[in-house]
């Protein structure tokens, strides 16, 4: 995806989940087990707000989090406060563009890009929060969804340096996007998880089903109803458990 399409979406999302969930901030978030939708916007609302200084500062090392703000879940004005600051994030990404060195936690990528994508997907998967309780059927852009898979398992997964196994035997899953050319195979060590582009020669499961469902199975937010699974039935709950534990 390309860094102006990261912006659209993150701004789309943001606007979408707050619309969603209207007044009721109240009503429970399934998907996030003893959440209410206030809750969930605060945790927009803070998670945008921690970006700003690090964006108008242009900071290359790690901000201070006790300079955080901290929004209330108590806040009558939660929906105002998020389309304000998610509004004020993409247009400090925009004046930045796409190649300015800011810090981030992972070490592969500091860069305003970087940024642009993780804010991107995680309006994405919060407003499919939204969508769940208000008993919508989310939906993703196929783009989207893919790119968001490609950043579970390379950036969360496969983190480097973040040993992550289940001291369970190696096992390889390829997982197949069935309406976008899009593979990945991943292995799963016992203390740590590789990734790669494309299939194994001998996957010890491939899971196959639209990438919109494999990026929402990642993320927790659906079952295994759309996706296909061949070889040893238990990969998908280990996989599963593994990107809990990642994120």
């Amino acid at each position: 995806m390309q860094y102006s399409q990261y912006l659209a979406e993150l701004d789309g999302s943001v606007e979408r989940m707050v619309a969603t969930l209207g007044d009721e901030q109240g009503v429970a978030i399934p998907s996030c087990p003893g959440w209410a939708a206030a809750d969930l916007l605060a945790h927009m609302a803070n998670v945008l707000a921690q970006k700003l200084p690090l964006f108008r500062m242009r900071l290359e090392t790690a901000p201070a989090p006790a300079s955080w703000p901290r929004a209330a879940a108590g806040d009558p004005d939660l929906g105002a406060t998020v389309l304000r600051t998610a509004k004020q994030v993409g247009a400090e990404l925009a004046a930045m563009g796409p190649d300015v060195a800011l810090w981030s936690w992972y070490e592969r990528d500091r860069s305003s890009s970087f940024w642009a994508r993780r804010l991107a997907h995680e309006a994405a998967i919060h407003r499919v929060d939204a969508e769940l309780a208000a008993g919508l059927v989310p939906d993703c852009r196929r783009e989207l969804a893919a790119d968001g898979v490609g950043e579970l398992l390379e950036v969360f997964l496969a983190r480097p340096g973040r040993p992550l196994g289940d001291g369970g035997p190696p096992a390889v899953v390829d997982l197949d996007g069935t309406d976008l050319p899009c593979q990945w195979s991943v292995a799963i060590g016992d203390t740590e998880v590789l990734v790669h582009p494309g299939r194994d020669g001998s996957p010890s499961a491939v899971l196959s089903g639209p990438v919109s469902a494999l990026y929402l199975w990642g993320w927790g937010r659906r079952g295994l109803e759309e996706i296909a699974v061949a070889g040893d039935q238990s990969l998908p709950g280990r996989l599963r458990a593994l990107a809990a534990r990642a994120t």
